[in-house]
């Protein structure tokens, strides 16, 4: 279709050059100096794309003006979107009527600590939730203990809601010691040898001093395997408020636990 002669478009000869400003649909950067230098290259570049000198094209100066106002309205709100997520835990509890325009952002680490914080109450590391200890005795041949008639009695904590159980502390002794003879040495020559440096009332001290670490460690690991694949190993579960250890108890003891008042973390239970 042709169009009007009488209508000058871009690269007619002796069309002027119009001014950016006052040629935009908003004028948001009219009287920005870099928007109006780059915006009379952009033009150049832009009908170059469109096959400009060999494809005639029916646009105005205005027209490559509107394009380019939104093309950076766009592009702007891609960068400043992107900004303030990278910056908003940085912005928050900030006043309203902080100016923060062409203000470099230093990003602070409070939010991060408040955030940190809720985590560490449920890791049991740290946060705002004070964590309570409490004892259950255990009884030879039984399994099965109702928490919250523990509770209750020996607690002070009533419902079975109001609780929540963060650690049980119910494990094998420790393998060193069934691996750490306080007497290890009497009697084969090493006690000896040992009290001519000065250790010899030191008896504990005789295996770490005369045989390499990786021994120690490989013996106790072995010792652990041992009670973990061919005996029947410490261990327990929590289902509806019922505690069951296992193995079954041979002897009266006492198992201690750590939990929480649910109560104490609003945020989280209310």
């Amino acid at each position: 279709m042709a169009i009007s002669q009488d209508i000058p478009i871009y690269g007619d000869p002796g069309y002027p050059i119009i001014p950016v400003s006052g040629n935009t649909f908003f004028g948001y950067y009219d009287n920005d100096p870099v928007f109006q230098a780059d915006a009379t290259k952009w033009i150049g570049s832009c009908a170059s794309y469109l096959g400009w000198p060999i494809v005639e094209l029916q646009l105005q100066y205005t027209n490559f003006f509107q394009a380019f106002e939104q093309s950076v309205n766009t592009y702007g709100k891609e960068l400043f979107e992107y900004q303030i997520r990278q910056n908003y835990i940085s912005f928050e509890d900030t006043s309203t009527s902080v100016n923060l325009n062409n203000a470099v952002i230093t990003p602070t680490l409070g939010t991060v600590l408040r955030i940190a914080d809720t985590y560490g109450s449920e890791a049991g590391v740290g946060g705002p939730t004070p964590f309570y200890s409490g004892s259950i005795p255990i009884y030879c041949g039984q399994q099965f203990y109702d928490l919250p008639s523990i509770a209750s009695a020996s607690w002070g904590v009533t419902g079975s809601n109001d609780l929540e159980i963060k650690k049980v502390f119910w494990e094998a002794p420790p393998a060193i010691v069934r691996f750490f003879d306080p007497y290890a040495g009497t009697g084969t020559g090493i006690q000896s040898l040992m009290e001519t440096f000065g250790f010899g009332q030191y008896s504990p001290g005789i295996n770490f001093m005369l045989m390499p670490i990786n021994f120690d460690v490989m013996t106790i690991q072995a010792i652990e395997f041992n009670d973990q694949i061919r005996r029947s190993n410490f261990s327990f579960n929590i289902v509806d408020n019922q505690l069951r250890v296992f193995p079954i108890p041979t002897f009266d003891t006492m198992m201690w636990v750590t939990y929480i008042k649910k109560s104490e973390q609003p945020d989280i239970y209310q």
